[in-house]
């Protein structure tokens, strides 16, 4: 025999030993783990209630009427009203302007000479339904209110829902609407953006009232955007004052650092005046191009501030360094505000600008962009029971007194590892109601913004749920969750939604101790901060995902609920539980693993976090499969 050959008969050998003696240890612990882990109860369903008998009447004669001067997105909703009642109904709508003669039974979609009421109240994004004697009245703000005014007209008397950008639940029917009520709304947010997947669509974000720019383009005719010239974070050195351009022949533009007893390029200066001077000229510059209303001048993604004695002397006095950062930017927003009445200057309350200052006050045309990047997600951002949220809670209470245009930067995913479950739905409609109370004015709910290369988890259902929330923060919650699980993941719908309330009861729990615990946006897999379960638990979750799949319906239905599956499946082979536990034989986990990791490829699931790729570090999934299957799967990547 070779020395190959014999090397590989002492390893066969010594596998089926330490199996043999992993099946008697098992046959051992077993009845214990069993006896401290009964079976729980199987979950039971509740019957859905039938549907609500609501007396209609006929909208088969009606048609839809817009103003002769209607901008274009007054044209689109009417438009876009016909086309989707078409749908529905099966019948064709006829459009016209209000040059037609009036008939009896019209829609009015945006101030028509049929009527045209004061709609100065509702902003530029608030709507107003009403009934008009015999006719429908939709209208409201320019550019976008009639536009959202058609959409949730859709919503309420239709049961039209935009889901995800491929999943829209447009039912068919007679030609039949209820008795139209009196309803106007005006958002509490004037800014509203996430990123995920279907985000990136413009008809899922005008449905769902996303107006960012920073992940879609909306042109006129869809409302338009709200929101940067340029980039819309860490624009100082990276957009403005770019190293490249001045740091050779003006070092002292830049952060000095103690530590480096040097000027690096990391960051600037703020109290250096020909800085100021420099900053306002490439403003100027953006605001001259006519583009969107906000600029945003935000520090680097690092803590590489200025320390030099003028600096230095100012944070101290202001008991934070965003004491400089907040003096410069107001420097900016003051040069710029005569020229440019409408435009706002953005900036971070980030890191070690988070803390409010003690002296200066943000101008009226100052955004600070509050960002939540400490906190516990486990529990909601005024928690007074969480330590890591009452700091956080205690900071925007105190940006809320001294700024008039406070927005927020908020994070809803595991960036370290994106395959995991977020156990967060459970805090997403108390963190936004904590938002609107504190006069928060626009919010970013960024996710996973690579989740087109890991949608493992529930990527499309915490996007909708944000953007819902983002728009009315009082909205029925579960009536949201649990129309879109149904039409996403099918007949099991409802085992769905037993896991996720079963992780939510289970994330971010006190140890044995009474010690607190929290879940933060890089947690590792096996931190009980995340996920606390029992083995009862563990089988009673993977009861819960067996029903779903059987009872998703059609195919669309049970591939979402594999993919989502995926997250569960990952937490349980980083955990070594089920079928991960090393109490099994070595074939049957390690087919565990290996099955996983082709589910990934078969899901197209290549990213693991958040990262990039160089030559010495991959931070995606290797291509092809690992050497062997003794790896936890959160070992997979390079």
């Amino acid at each position: 025999m070779s020395k190959e050959q014999i090397l590989s008969c002492l390893t066969e050998k010594g596998l089926a030993i330490l199996n043999a003696l992993i099946c008697a240890f098992a046959a051992l612990v077993n009845p214990f783990i069993g006896l401290f882990n009964p079976l729980l109860p199987d979950f039971v369903p509740t019957p859905e209630p039938p549907p609500a008998q609501v007396t209609k009447h006929s909208i088969a004669d009606y048609q839809i009427i817009y103003p002769a001067g209607a901008i274009p997105a007054e044209v689109t909703a009417a438009n876009t009203l016909a086309d989707y009642l078409g749908q529905i109904t099966g019948q064709t709508f006829s459009v016209a302007t209000d040059t037609a003669a009036p008939q009896a039974h019209e829609i009015l979609v945006g101030q028509t000479n049929r009527a045209a009421p004061d709609v100065a109240a509702l902003g530029a994004e608030g709507y107003l339904i009403r009934p008009e004697g015999e006719k429908i009245l939709i209208t409201g703000g320019q550019p976008r209110g009639v536009l959202y005014g058609v959409y949730r007209f859709l919503e309420e008397y239709f049961d039209c829902h935009w889901y995800t950008a491929s999943l829209r639940v447009i039912p068919q029917g007679a030609a039949e609407i209820a008795e139209v009520k009196t309803e106007q709304f005006v958002p509490a947010l004037e800014y509203r953006e996430t990123d995920w997947i279907s985000p990136k669509d413009q008809i899922y974000s005008v449905a769902n009232r996303l107006n960012g720019n920073s992940y879609r383009y909306l042109p006129p005719e869809l409302g338009g955007n709200m929101g940067y010239s340029g980039s819309f974070a860490h624009t100082i050195i990276n957009q403005f004052l770019r190293p490249g351009d001045f740091f050779a022949a003006h070092p002292e533009w830049y952060a000095y650092r103690e530590s480096e007893k040097a000027r690096v390029p990391k960051q600037l200066c703020l109290t250096n005046p020909d800085v100021l001077a420099e900053m306002i000229r490439e403003v100027r510059g953006y605001l001259a191009q006519g583009g969107l209303p906000i600029v945003s001048v935000t520090q680097d993604d690092n803590q590489d501030y200025c320390q030099c004695a003028n600096c230095k002397a100012v944070d101290e006095a202001e008991g934070s360094h965003a004491g400089t950062l907040i003096r410069f930017v107001n420097a900016i927003a003051a040069d710029v505000a005569q020229e440019y009445p409408d435009a706002l200057i953005d900036t971070f309350a980030y890191q070690y600008t988070r803390t409010p200052p003690k002296l200066v006050k943000p101008r009226d045309n100052v955004i600070v962009r509050l960002c939540s990047i400490e906190c516990c997600f486990a529990h909601p951002l005024d928690d007074p029971d969480c330590p890591d949220n009452r700091s956080f809670a205690g900071d925007i209470k105190t940006w809320s007194q001294i700024s008039n245009h406070l927005y927020i930067w908020d994070y809803t995913t595991n960036y370290a590892h994106y395959n995991l479950p977020f156990p967060d739905f459970q805090v997403l409609q108390e963190n936004m109601r904590f938002f609107a109370a504190n006069n928060v004015r626009g919010v970013y709910e960024e996710g996973d913004y690579s989740a087109s290369e890991c949608n493992s988890e529930f990527a499309e259902l915490r996007a909708y749920l944000l953007a819902r929330l983002m728009w009315n923060p009082g909205l029925d919650y579960d009536a949201e969750m649990n129309g879109f699980l149904k039409a996403y993941y099918g007949g099991g719908w409802q085992y769905i939604r037993a896991f996720l309330d079963l992780l939510a009861d289970n994330t971010g729990k006190p140890n044995l101790l009474g010690c607190h615990r929290k879940m933060w946006i890089y947690i590792d897999p096996t931190n009980k901060g995340l996920l606390d379960l029992k083995l009862n638990q563990v089988a009673y979750a993977d009861r819960l995902w067996e029903k779903a799949i059987e009872l998703a319906g059609d195919e669309t239905c049970r591939q979402n609920v594999l993919r989502s599956q995926l997250s569960w499946r990952f937490w349980k082979g980083c955990n070594r539980v089920a079928e991960f536990s090393w109490l099994l034989p070595l074939e049957q986990w390690q087919g565990a693993n290996e099955q996983l990791f082709n589910d990934f490829k078969a899901f197209g699931i290549v990213r693991y976090s958040e990262g990039w790729s160089s030559d010495n570090f991959n931070w995606r999934f290797l291509p092809d499969p690992p050497a062997n299957w003794w790896g936890q799967p959160d070992s997979w990547r390079g």
